[in-house]
């Protein structure tokens, strides 16, 4: 007798993980990540020409290290790991440090449209500085306001920021529900290679003929 669920109770972990696994939505996350690590470091480095003595120390650059990462760890899971569930779990790690990249970048934001005119470097730096001495001149020219250009970038930044956390959030919930779809369908093909086991060891078993004499 040969069941129709035979060729299920075969199927490899990797092979399931790769049946369950969304590529193309992951493809666009990975696109949106590198997307928008490029704007977070385009925006950091306009928002520094504008005002370098109101900047967060370079946060933008530091949190762009971790951005960068994380989208190479989601296009190698895309396209050339896709049935690997340990680079699946290592991109997982790295969007969880992208999280908490982009929550650091999210209140250093906050904290510069709660306060425009803070300087989060020395005083001295602050005050003295060359840099700081000719953006005070070359702001009294009045070309267009600096200080809301700056803010301007500022937001924008935020929103990259923002969005960058949500594409790392939808990665940690795509990766936690392949997890539970690939175990319930290992849960559910068991019993069936049980079945088969049980059946091949039946057909295996050797026939023992009884010779009467007379």
């Amino acid at each position: 007798m040969q069941y129709s669920f035979s060729n299920q109770a075969v199927i490899s972990q990797s092979e399931r993980w790769r049946q369950v696994w969304p590529t193309p939505f992951l493809a666009l996350i990975a696109v949106g990540q590198m997307l928008l690590t490029g704007a977070i470091v385009a925006l950091e480095t306009w928002s520094m020409l504008l005002n370098i003595t109101s900047s967060f120390l370079f946060v933008g650059y530091i949190t762009s290290f971790f951005f960068t990462i994380t989208w190479i760890s989601t296009f190698t899971v895309v396209c050339c790991n896709r049935e690997s569930r340990c680079c699946a779990t290592h991109a997982l790690v790295e969007n969880v440090l992208s999280i908490i990249a982009s929550s650091v970048l999210l209140y250093y934001d906050t904290q510069f449209l709660r306060y425009p005119t803070a300087c989060f470097w020395s005083s001295e730096l602050c005050i003295f500085s060359p840099i700081s001495v000719a953006w005070h001149v070359f702001s009294g020219y009045n070309i267009f306001d600096l200080r809301e250009a700056k803010l301007i970038a500022i937001r924008a930044q935020l929103a990259c920021a923002a969005i960058m956390l949500s594409l790392s959030v939808f990665f940690f919930i795509i990766y936690i529900y392949t997890v539970l779809k690939v175990e319930s369908k290992q849960t559910s093909v068991a019993p069936y290679r049980d079945m088969e086991l049980r059946q091949l060891q039946q057909q295996q078993q050797p026939t023992i003929y009884t010779v009467s004499v007379q």
